[in-house]
């Protein structure tokens, strides 16, 4: 499991902050460390937020800690999957979009997905938004939850898949559960449970 921190962050403090291997002690967690990037008119740590942008480093640093990962952890590559805040959450969509045969399902947090994402293949998605995020702006976000549910033909349950999250069933499990909260641009109490459950219920193949 790929979990990718927001732009000026690092990988200590998604650790501290997220607590994804404490939520899930059984999975193999990675938390990456992303190198300088330009964004929002300044530079820091993240992520590449589009195809071929400075020559695909990130989508090839996953590559390689995929791979690493396969080859001396023994990780099940049927169950792959990513999530992120933010920057974080742009690159997990990106992933989806370019790497989508390698995962199992993704959760973005606080996150928008590039026009790219648009036609991606089906993936398990849990998208994650507060309602007066103040940097990316909650209509985007609706926006990205569209896009998942048209990517995986997925249509609305009369049931929730938990209390406020919303499901959207499609064919093959690919589904979209939708949780909006009132808060802004975080990652709110409770997120990393429900990523896990969400996680627990998908797998590839």
């Amino acid at each position: 499991m790929f979990v990718f921190h927001g732009f000026t962050g690092n990988a200590v403090h998604a650790a501290a902050s997220y607590k994804v291997h404490e939520a899930w002690p059984e999975a193999t967690v990675v938390y990456p460390q992303g190198l300088e990037v330009h964004l929002l008119g300044r530079d820091g740590p993240g992520w590449q937020i589009a195809g071929r942008m400075q020559g695909d480093r990130d989508l090839k640093f996953y590559d390689a800690m995929l791979g690493k990962m396969r080859t001396d952890y023994k990780a099940d590559m049927n169950r792959v999957y990513t999530c992120g805040m933010s920057n974080g959450a742009i690159f997990s969509y990106l992933l989806v979009a370019n790497r989508g045969k390698t995962l199992a399902a993704a959760a973005p947090v606080a996150g928008l997905a590039m026009p790219a994402f648009r036609g991606a293949q089906p993936m398990p998605m849990l998208i994650t938004h507060g309602t007066a995020d103040p940097l990316l702006k909650f209509e985007t976000a609706v926006k990205s939850r569209d896009a998942a549910i048209e990517n995986n033909h997925a249509k609305k349950s009369d049931r929730d898949w938990a209390p406020g999250y919303d499901l959207y069933t499609a064919p093959k499990g690919m589904d979209v559960v939708w949780h909006q909260h009132s808060g802004g641009h975080e990652w709110p109490d409770g997120t990393t449970k429900m990523i896990v459950k969400f996680f627990k219920e998908h797998q590839r193949g």
